[in-house]
């Protein structure tokens, strides 16, 4: 176990993102090719423009999503079907449905954005907000964005949402790491999934080395912690490395570069290159746990002992 205490401190943000609806260049497969969704020509009043979507893959995404395409490719996208609806007062509805290859890809992508809104009931988890809705489900990611607000529109769009949960089976399960994580002051709607180190920064930036050393062998979940009555608020990063030597490995290399800087760096210096201000490391088996801007020591090791019995089931 390694502790660090630094003064002051800064957090890197996570940013929220939006998915630009500009349809652009699509993938080259022939439409030919099956597409598992269909949908009525139209629902209430909303028609749909083509019958067959855009579609779009890794290579391809960055011609329809602008600025966020990077977050579907760490999670290793599959494919992106793009549908548009329209109603006679020209009035949009935008379908994104993504393929993320499985249940814990599908789940990263839901859980990018901050989830606080209302659950529709759609999906393994869901979210509705005025006119937009995003749910997850077996392999995929689903976003509809309405352009407007009225009672007709925000119905369409989980009339909408409805027709491809039922063209979805199965439900998929939520990464195994989740179940590693006391559930006790998690704030459910800070919760990410990230598979390599430029994903992780998007919502928690540790430093600008890769010194977690994340790649494709590797998974990872950031929950933040609220509890009230302790007055605490921290975070919490699990890492599930291909094995415990490699965890070993990340954890000194950590733990030697944190010794490293505190020999040859000032306070200012040192929180500049870290965007923490304490920090508590404890790897076990093959994975790694970072208590993040704790204040009560006591507290942080508790979850560090909760979360290491947890492994051991």
């Amino acid at each position: 176990m390694y502790i660090i205490k630094m003064k002051g401190h800064f957090v890197c943000l996570s940013l929220c993102f939006l998915l630009s609806c500009a349809t652009m260049n699509s993938t080259n497969k022939s439409p030919e090719e099956k597409i598992r969704f269909s949908f009525p020509e139209n629902v209430n009043q909303w028609k749909l423009e083509k019958t067959l979507p855009d579609r779009y893959d890794a290579e391809t995404l960055y011609d329809y999503i602008d600025g966020n395409a990077e977050v579907y490719r760490s999670l290793g996208v599959k494919e992106v079907y793009a549908y548009r609806w329209l109603n006679p007062q020209q009035v949009e509805i935008f379908m994104d449905i993504f393929d993320m290859g499985n249940s814990a890809s599908a789940y990263g992508a839901y859980h990018h954005d901050i989830r606080d809104q209302k659950d529709i009931g759609l999906g393994v988890e869901s979210e509705g907000m005025n006119n937009s809705l995003a749910f997850w489900k077996d392999r995929y990611f689903i976003s509809i964005v309405g352009m407007g607000d009225s009672p007709e529109l925000n119905q369409t769009v989980i009339e909408l949402g409805k027709i491809i949960d039922r063209q979805i089976p199965n439900k998929g399960k939520p990464p195994e790491m989740v179940r590693l994580l006391p559930e006790k002051g998690q704030v459910k709607s800070h919760v990410h999934y990230f598979n390599d180190y430029d994903l992780l920064k998007v919502h928690f930036f540790i430093t600008d080395e890769n010194i977690l050393q994340l790649n494709k062998d590797t998974e990872g979940i950031l929950i933040r912690y609220f509890l009230p009555k302790q007055d605490e608020q921290f975070q919490i990063i699990l890492i599930r490395y291909k094995d415990k030597k490699k965890a070993l490995l990340v954890n000194q290399n950590f733990k030697n570069l944190i010794d490293k800087s505190a020999k040859e760096m000032n306070d200012e210096e040192r929180r500049k290159k870290f965007g923490f201000h304490s920090i508590l490391i404890h790897s076990h088996e093959k994975y790694l746990i970072l208590i993040i801007d704790w204040k009560k020591k006591e507290t942080a090791d508790w979850y560090i002992k909760e979360i290491v019995q947890r492994i051991k089931r």
